[in-house]
């Protein structure tokens, strides 16, 4: 008489748990990561809709021997067309990558990041950008709202104290709720900061200003000047 061995169900079952459970993990990651989009997005989507903007202030002074930076700097000025958000966001990234090209001749620095409503913002950054165009002794090239200005450069004079510095200024408009950056004092915090702002979303970016001093490339500024007409900047440690 044959006998017939049933078979064991249970590395069956085991398998199918162990597929469940599988199956489940993903689903769950899955619905983790979508909840987590939609917040982002819908975050992002407050910000936009909000009337608080955030005002950002990059001031880095560098020693006047970093080569081509003053003629890199008004070619950016000539070609960007500021009309456009896409001309700002290139005017602001390819800024930022300037400076940072340049790292190893930064010397001094000076910044701020504000959230304050819309009204507030259109105050604040044009009584930054007049401040800074104030301290020019001669305003040679600007271009604002695609308006090209240039003027023949005024010679420094060759009895003057031996050159030292340039300075560069971005101000810089966004619709973030949060400052962009914290107080700089380091090579590595402000390397941080720029690498910050040259990656801000092209639709949070509302505008840009680039400035410099002295703009001709046959000028900059000894120090005393920089003293004198940059008194809040700090050495960079």
């Amino acid at each position: 008489m044959n006998s017939t061995k049933s078979a064991n169900p249970l590395p069956v079952f085991i398998v199918l748990l162990f597929f469940g459970v599988g199956i489940f993990l993903v689903v769950y990651l899955l619905i983790r990561l979508i909840l987590s989009l939609l917040k982002r997005r819908k975050a992002a989507t407050n910000e936009l809709e909000n009337d608080i903007v955030t005002v950002s202030k990059l001031q880095v002074a560098l020693f006047a021997h970093t080569p081509n930076l003053q003629s890199e700097l008004s070619e950016l000025a000539l070609t960007v067309d500021t009309t456009t958000p896409e001309g700002l966001l290139e005017l602001l990234q390819e800024s930022a990558l300037v400076l940072l090209r340049h790292s190893d001749t930064w010397s001094h620095v000076l910044s701020s990041s504000q959230s304050v409503d819309i009204e507030a913002a259109k105050t604040l950054f044009t009584q930054l950008s007049v401040e800074e165009r104030s301290k020019f002794s001669a305003e040679t090239l600007s271009n604002v709202g695609g308006r090209v200005r240039q003027k023949v450069p005024v010679m420094p004079d060759a009895q003057e104290d031996p050159a030292a510095y340039i300075v560069v200024t971005l101000l810089v408009g966004t619709a973030d709720d949060h400052p962009l950056f914290g107080d700089i004092r380091s090579a590595e915090t402000l390397n941080q900061a720029l690498q910050k702002v040259a990656s801000v979303r092209p639709d949070y970016l509302m505008t840009v200003e680039l400035l410099w001093s002295p703009q001709s490339q046959d000028d900059s500024l000894t120090y005393d000047e920089l003293l004198t007409e940059y008194t809040d900047m700090i050495q960079i440690i």
